[in-house]
């Protein structure tokens, strides 16, 4: 499980920068322009804050021509120091690459930033991935829910994907597959390590947010 606390981590760290000036809950502050969308998180702005080489409109702020690919790059720079921190003064081993040089690698992945209302150049960005990094394996995001649990589908099968997912005839079932031990599978070991990060999460934010009369139980 300590493989998956690292990279839920990580993922929390650069969302930092990739989710900044929006609050994890609902509240007006996340409302952009007139969207109808409950104003949780970042649903205003859609997956705009997500995408790499995005350019979009963040209309709450006083300068909102934003460009992702600078957010991201100063993302994965401190996340990859934090990471070269570790190696040297823990590990006492050194480090294959200096961040300038990653930085030049990442942008020639990346290439021209766009805007717009899709994820434009995603499937070349990933075959750039591959082709600088021929060790990383296809990404499917349901394969680890799909060797650790059976779906029994009922009609159509449902969606897990947005507002999509809300609306069913007849809603799926999940099983646990008989021949898995399911506290050995990703899937498994994923979902502890997400209660188990947030666990620790809160109790580092729980005195600040106490001290500005915030309780995150309700949230």
């Amino acid at each position: 499980m300590r493989l998956h606390r690292i990279g839920i981590a990580s993922h929390a760290y650069a969302d930092t920068w990739a989710h900044q000036n929006f609050v994890g809950w609902y509240d007006y502050f996340n409302n952009i322009g007139l969207d109808p969308k409950p104003d949780i998180g970042h649903a205003d702005a859609e997956h705009h804050p997500d995408w790499v080489a995005h350019r979009w409109q963040d209309e709450r702020l006083v300068n909102g021509d934003i460009d992702n690919t600078e957010r991201f790059l100063e993302a994965g720079e401190n996340l990859y120091k934090k990471y070269q921190r570790h190696n040297t003064e823990i590990l006492k081993r050194g480090v294959n690459a200096q961040w300038s040089e990653l930085n030049e690698w990442f942008l020639d992945i990346f290439g021209r930033s766009y805007s717009g209302p899709i994820d434009f150049g995603g499937g070349d960005r990933k075959k750039a991935y591959k082709k600088k990094a021929p060790w990383l394996g296809e990404f499917d995001e349901d394969i680890w829910f799909d060797e650790a649990v059976e779906t029994k589908i009922r009609g159509l099968k449902d969606s897990k994907k947005g507002l999509a997912s809300t609306f069913y005839l007849m809603k799926d079932k999940y099983f646990w597959w008989d021949d898995v031990d399911r506290e050995k599978t990703d899937w498994f070991r994923f979902q502890e390590a997400v209660k188990a990060h947030q666990t620790l999460a809160m109790g580092y934010l729980k005195p600040t947010f106490k001290k500005m009369d915030i309780d995150l139980h309700q949230h």
